[in-house]
């Protein structure tokens, strides 16, 4: 019986060892994707609203292809003049029960990145 115990406390740690790098891995490819769409899309010359449009439509296109769930609502772009402030917040789930996270993880990427002004 104590034998059982422990073979399940260590298949526990390994569980949480693997959602914890999981984790780590969805936030740095956010972090990829917002930083390779604004380098890309957000110093293009264009209207204001244009660049925010293209900037928030090509993320969802590109973290929706990297597999990580993350909604829509949840990517704010904010166009400053010279500065283009990004948000992306999204759950890594921890337990999955028929469909539904009951645990997970609340992550959030938050990035302001600053452009020379135009002429």
């Amino acid at each position: 019986m104590k034998a059982l115990f422990w073979v399940f406390v260590a298949i526990g740690c390994v569980y949480l060892f693997y959602t914890g790098a999981m984790s780590v891995w969805s936030y740095l490819e956010i972090t990829g994707v917002v930083d390779e769409v604004v380098a890309e899309r957000a110093s293009s010359r264009g209207e204001r609203s244009e660049r925010v449009s293209r900037v928030r439509e090509d993320i969802v296109k590109k973290v929706a292809a990297s597999g990580i769930n993350v909604d829509e609502r949840a990517i704010s772009i904010a166009d400053e003049g010279r500065t283009l402030d990004v948000s992306v917040r999204w759950n890594w789930p921890v337990i999955v029960y028929q469909g539904r996270e009951l645990v997970a993880i609340p992550l959030k990427h938050e990035r302001t990145f600053e452009f020379p002004e135009r002429r």
